[in-house]
């Protein structure tokens, strides 16, 4: 076994408007090295790893990084940010001889390995028939995707996708006339486009054009609004979770992820407390003769920041005892 496995591996998690980074020993990040920095103040992921390199001071011979954009053979260029992410590039920069770039829903599968049941909140219960079958991670934050996670053996293949820009499903003539007005604004209703912090925004706007009115609000003032009784909030919430149920359904019909569906994200935290009382799991299963097959699959919310990270630990481990 190379010496270099023996050291320290890096593994930065790069955001749209963070990047959190730390340092791993095998599966275990070293809780004194992780740093979150706001990448506005950098100009490039390489200029923001050599400032962690300077405050930890350790060096390190392996590198995992999960971006938030389509990665393809070692390079990747960020949805939401004008960075693009280069394996070549990284091992210079780092001197690291293992370099691996990952698509961050890929990162948060390979967390799936390590997770805790205190990060995991139930949404639908069902005792999985088979627990060493598919899972299938999929992420609302600043945009929407998934990952399917597939044993193999003591790892697992984690395969990337980008199906947060795939057309939104209209079920409905009320989810017509939503795709309708976000196209008229975009170019295009992607699922993306209502399953997203923006999405957020984009269903409210929607739905206070219905009333006469024309304000805007953050996803943030939103959620906060449903505290107070806001009736267009509620509503808003209640279509983001109606939609998000049919959305994360067709996924399971597509993946047949035997072992669990995982929710991860700012925003799928966000509105998990709201996902109960507002029909997800209605939703989820309303597939017509395949309603009943749909009772199969789990569904639960993970509440760990630093997931992504561990993801990327365990990723380096498995390609070390591969």
């Amino acid at each position: 076994m190379p010496d270099h496995w023996d050291k320290a591996s890096l593994v930065a998690d790069v955001g749209g408007t963070n990047t959190r980074v730390a340092l791993a020993e095998r599966r275990t990040l070293l809780d004194r090295s992780v740093r979150k920095f706001r990448n506005s103040e950098f100009d490039s992921l390489e200029s923001l790893l050599l400032q962690f390199e300077d405050d930890v001071g350790l060096a390190c011979d392996a590198v995992a990084v999960a971006i938030a954009g389509p990665v393809h053979d070692g390079r990747g260029t960020l949805t939401n940010l004008d960075w693009t992410v280069e394996r070549e590039v990284l091992a210079n920069v780092t001197g690291a001889h293992t370099v691996s770039v990952l698509n961050d829903l890929q990162a948060q599968a390979h967390a799936l390995h390590a997770m805790l049941d205190s990060h995991l909140t139930p949404v639908v219960t069902v005792e999985p028939k088979e627990t060493s079958s598919r899972k299938l991670v999929i992420g609302i934050g600043t945009g929407f995707n998934s990952a399917l996670a597939i044993p193999n053996g003591p790892a697992l293949i984690v395969t990337p996708s980008e199906c947060g820009h795939v057309l939104l499903p209209a079920a409905n003539s009320e989810d017509l006339e939503l795709a309708e007005f976000v196209a008229a604004s975009v170019g295009f209703a992607s699922v993306e486009d209502v399953l997203s912090g923006r999405g957020i925004e984009n269903i409210h706007a929607w739905h206070a054009s219905r009333q006469g009115e024309s304000e805007t609000r953050s996803a943030t003032e939103v959620l906060e609004d449903i505290k107070n009784g806001d009736s267009i909030a509620e509503k808003t919430v209640g279509t983001f979770v109606r939609i998000m149920g049919s959305v994360c359904g067709d996924l399971a019909l597509i993946h047949l992820p035997f072992s669990g569906i995982y929710l991860v994200g700012g925003v799928a935290r966000a509105v998990a407390p709201h996902l109960q009382d507002s029909g997800f799991e209605e939703s989820f299963r309303n597939k017509g003769r395949l309603s009943k097959f749909m009772e199969q699959f789990p569904v639960c919310v993970v509440d760990d920041d630093f997931a992504a990270l561990s993801g990327l630990a365990v990723h380096l481990d498995d390609l070390r005892s591969g």
